[in-house]
């Protein structure tokens, strides 16, 4: 075998060994691209259970009865899912018997940027007693029906309709609860009622030390006479 075909040979499998090299790379390339592709995935999917683990925000418009015979509306959001970007519509005005339009406050009429989770905002409607009378007047006795529009972090829209209707609670026998301004107004008459008390105690003769002063008089007279 002479120089030039050994040459040829050599020249011909360097070639082979050089694709082959390139062949092995490009198809480690490929497959170093298929696992980061299934790591993604993976990582998408858990974000997506935490989120759902969390949950979807869910905002409403409830009547809150815990002070009956006051009435309270109060904006919730029921879930673990935070929400933005929050806007109300009324089917009709939210009104109190004195002409105050609840449906008018600045957050209902321009909405909420954020509520928290089990986050609320709440505002005294009315008297229950002056309420519903109000109401029926107004051809409300079906309710008023406020439809809540709002986000999620990742923009995703959503949308709950909820009926305030405090009809259901005509003629009802209800307990009215003590809340913290009750117990606040208990307190400040109790401290009333013992300041008044030591005032009292105060303005009295003290009848110890009459006596005392009495006792030594007497002792004093006892020893004058022993002594004549």
């Amino acid at each position: 075998m002479n120089l030039s075909v050994a040459a040829q040979l050599l020249s011909a499998v360097t070639n082979v060994l050089f694709v082959a090299v390139i062949a092995v790379g490009y198809y480690m390339m490929i497959r170093l691209y298929r696992q980061m592709v299934r790591v993604y995935d993976r990582m998408l999917h858990v974000t997506e259970a935490q989120r759902l683990a969390v949950g979807r925000p869910q905002v409403i418009v409830d009547d809150d009865y815990g002070r009956l015979p006051e009435v309270d509306v109060v904006v919730r959001n029921v879930s673990q899912g935070a929400a933005k970007e929050i806007t109300f519509e009324f089917s009709a005005p939210v009104e109190s018997s004195d002409g105050t339009v609840i449906s008018d406050l600045a957050y209902f009429k321009d909405g909420l940027n954020f509520l928290a989770p089990n986050g609320q905002v709440t505002c005294h409607w009315d008297n229950l007693h002056s309420l519903l009378p109000f109401l029926e007047e107004k051809g409300l006795t079906e309710g008023i029906t406020v439809t809540t529009r709002y986000k999620d972090l990742a923009g995703e829209s959503y949308e709950t309709a909820w009926t305030l209707n405090p009809f259901v609670y005509r003629d009802g026998r209800y307990v009215q609860s003590k809340g913290i301004g009750d117990v606040a107004r208990g307190v400040e008459e109790l401290v009333e009622r013992v300041e008044e008390l030591s005032q009292r105690l105060e303005a009295l003769p003290d009848g110890r030390d009459k006596g005392a002063g009495a006792g030594r008089n007497a002792q004093s007279h006892e020893r004058a006479e022993e002594s004549r």
